[in-house]
């Protein structure tokens, strides 16, 4: 009788470790795949990498979309781009 329910209590214990790593294994497979749709999100809401351009006066480099342009040269700021002018004028 003994040996009936040691049995028993064994098998027990086996179905409770087994559901408890069964259910370990499912939450981080969910966080896992949590993860990586927020990498996919991440990644498509990034945006592509900007052309550098040069600013005239000082030769600081800057995202073309943050530069002034004149037409002809590419600045960093108003200022340089009006120092700019005012150098060649004078010249």
């Amino acid at each position: 009788m003994r040996a009936i329910v040691f049995l028993l209590f064994i098998v027990l214990v086996y179905f409770i470790a087994r559901f408890t790593l069964n259910r370990i294994i499912e939450i981080r497979e969910k966080q896992r795949q949590e993860r990586l749709k927020q990498e996919q999100q991440n990644n498509a809401t990034e945006k592509p990498p900007e052309e550098m351009v040069r600013c005239a006066l000082c030769g600081v480099h800057l995202p073309q979309a943050e530069a002034y342009f004149d037409g002809k040269d590419t600045f960093c700021s108003e200022g340089h781009m009006k120092q700019y002018h005012e150098q060649q004028n004078q010249k």
